[in-house]
């Protein structure tokens, strides 16, 4: 390497005043100098020579380096994957990266060159964000963030995340360092995905007053074919064919009025809105309710039932309407794949101290490995032999496991293989046993009303339901007054006295909680509530009205009648909580 002088480098001089001073000590030309010192004084200025030259080198290789430092942190600069901008204290740009100078959609070298304030940049609604942005960083001296819009030369906007920090120049100021990261695309997608958000529970909210409505207008029909049916089946002299065809025409209303259920039970396990009405249950209890109304569909297959509730401890926090929909569904199950003459096994047991075991087993077709994995899920249904469907919407199963985790049970199935049946078992906490109440027996001992004393006003638009309930109701020995609107009930109750009034939710002209508001109001009405409608949501609706029952079609005259006797008990008794007690139908075969 070439050397070259520089002679601003103090090592240098340092090494020439050291050699003059050498010869300086040297004796003058007058005087008798040896040899000997003559060239002892040249070989120490080569020496000197030398390491002028290697340290020449070296500060050469060093601005080398410095250089190349440089370029390598303007190319980093240059190149950085977000933008890199830098403000003096009034906020002018002093410099701009590639990408910097792109987002603010300015050339580089007029950002450069000719001083632009920030600022300019910033969309107005942010103005204020980003100047309490530069205060805070510089009251804090550490790196602060924030997030704003910018609008380019072209006018065209962005959203940037800027952190912006406190660093010293060359000539000791205070500047702002920024980097920007354009999160315009994040920003899009998460508002797109918040639109969909929006649009799915629009769509959910949709879908479930689309149930609603075809629940209320499925169920209407059927309860004048279900009070008609009890009403013909209780009729003295019937022989035993025409009850046979009763009993067939209940129970396909009664498979209409559970699918039903289904599909709106569905709607609201996917839509995270299954409510319960948790109280201490006695499982035994539910398991026998189920086992009652099952009975009939396991005497018409003559299968053999054995149950033994054995286990010590029964009693669990519960909505026992709900965990009767599990049993209920079960056995259904149990008895729809067991072939006649077979066996269903109905055990209870307590192997731990805090966890109820209820095991349902059946000599039934059984069920192969592969399919047990989607068993529980909506619409799933196993495939048997000769490719035969089962009947149902394959719900059962989903709703029972959906509700039995709501418990903060367990629902688990297993089977040995096609033709070796099945068992299914739930698990559930138990709690401790109540004590007895001891209001119990006096309210066993209370005298029903005497229906001839009771004045009803009943209010339901629709023809065939309305004079169907009013004979059956005037057949009972209650005096009935039907209105077919809510202007109708207005007039009679203005004209007559009533003890109660008992009316649809949905009427033409008004809604049956409003009715109930201001009857009761005028008149001290208390109400029971039928409806198609039978949601969460509308009972909820129907004890903030002060209805004290609130049934869902379709309706029975029994259940009808049993509700009555209990709002006059309650009244009676001046007990004015309401209490609503969810009549499903399910229950009611």
């Amino acid at each position: 390497m070439k050397s070259t002088a520089l002679k601003s480098a103090p090592a240098n001089v340092a090494l020439r005043h050291r050699a003059k001073e050498r010869l300086r000590a040297l004796p003058s030309p007058s005087k008798a100098s040896s040899v000997a010192d003559l060239r002892s004084a040249m070989a120490e200025l080569r020496i000197y020579e030398a390491e002028l030259e290697i340290q020449n080198e070296e500060l050469l290789d060093s601005r080398a380096q410095i250089e190349e430092s440089q370029k390598n942190y303007f190319r980093h600069f240059d190149l950085a994957p977000v933008g890199l901008i830098r403000l003096n204290r009034k906020g002018q740009i002093l410099e701009a990266n590639i990408l910097g100078a792109q987002m603010l959609g300015e050339k580089r070298v007029l950002l450069n060159t000719v001083p632009r304030t920030f600022l300019a940049h910033v969309s107005s609604e942010s103005h204020v964000v980003f100047q309490q942005h530069l205060e805070s960083t510089l009251a804090s001296g550490k790196m602060e963030t924030c997030e704003l819009s910018l609008r380019n030369a072209a006018g065209h906007e962005s959203f940037v995340r800027i952190q912006s920090v406190i660093s010293r120049s060359e000539k000791d100021e205070k500047d702002f360092y920024l980097t920007l990261t354009d999160l315009t695309e994040r920003r899009e997608i998460e508002q797109k995905l918040a639109l969909q958000r929006v649009l799915a529970e629009a769509a959910v909210t949709s879908k479930e007053l689309f149930f609603g409505m075809l629940s209320h207008e499925l169920r209407t029909p059927l309860t004048p074919l279900v009070a008609l049916l009890e009403d013909l089946a209780a009729e003295p002299g019937r022989s035993p064919e025409d009850l046979a065809a009763l009993a067939l025409m209940r129970r396909n209303l009664d498979l209409e009025t559970h699918l039903i259920d289904d599909l709106l039970d569905l709607t609201r396990v996917t839509g995270g809105k299954l409510q319960l009405h948790r109280e201490t249950t006695d499982v035994h209890l539910c398991l026998r309710q189920a086992i009652e109304i099952c009975q009939p569909d396991i005497d018409a297959k003559e299968l053999q039932l054995a149950i033994e509730l054995d286990a010590p401890r029964h009693f669990v926090d519960g909505d026992a309407s709900r965990l009767q929909q599990i049993f209920w569904n079960l056995i259904k199950n149990a008895v729809k794949f067991t072939p006649v003459g077979g066996r269903i096994a109905i055990e209870t047991r307590s192997a731990e101290a805090s966890r109820l075991t209820v095991e349902f087993r059946d000599t039934g077709v059984g069920i192969d490995p592969r399919p047990l994995l989607h068993l529980f899920e909506p619409f799933f249904q196993v495939q048997h032999a000769l490719k035969q469907r089962a009947g149902g919407l394959g719900l059962g199963l989903a709703i029972c496991k959906a509700i039995t985790e709501a418990h903060g049970g367990t629902l688990t199935a297993a089977s040995a293989g096609l033709g070796k049946g099945a068992t299914f078992c739930v698990k559930l906490a138990t709690v401790a046993e109540p004590n007895a109440k001891l209001s119990g027996p006096a309210a066993d001992a209370s005298t029903p009303a005497r229906r001839e004393d009771l004045r009803l006003l009943l209010v339901e638009d629709h023809d065939d339901t309305r004079k169907v309930l009013a004979r059956l109701l005037n057949r009972r020995g209650y005096k009935v007054e039907a209105a077919r609107n809510a202007q109708e009930a207005r007039s009679l109750s203005s004209e007559r006295t009533f003890d109660l009034i008992i009316s649809d939710i949905a009427l033409p002209d008004a809604s049956g909680c409003d009715l109930l508001k201001e009857l009761g109001t005028k008149h001290k009405l208390r109400g029971i509530a039928m409806s198609g409608f039978g949601s969460d949501t509308d009972l909820a609706q129907s004890r903030a009205a002060g209805f004290l029952e609130h049934l869902v079609k379709p309706i029975d005259a029994r259940a009808l009648d049993t509700a009555i006797q209990r709002v006059v008990e309650k009244s009676r008794a001046g007990r004015h909580t309401t209490s609503t007690s969810k009549i499903m139908s399910r229950a009611s075969g």
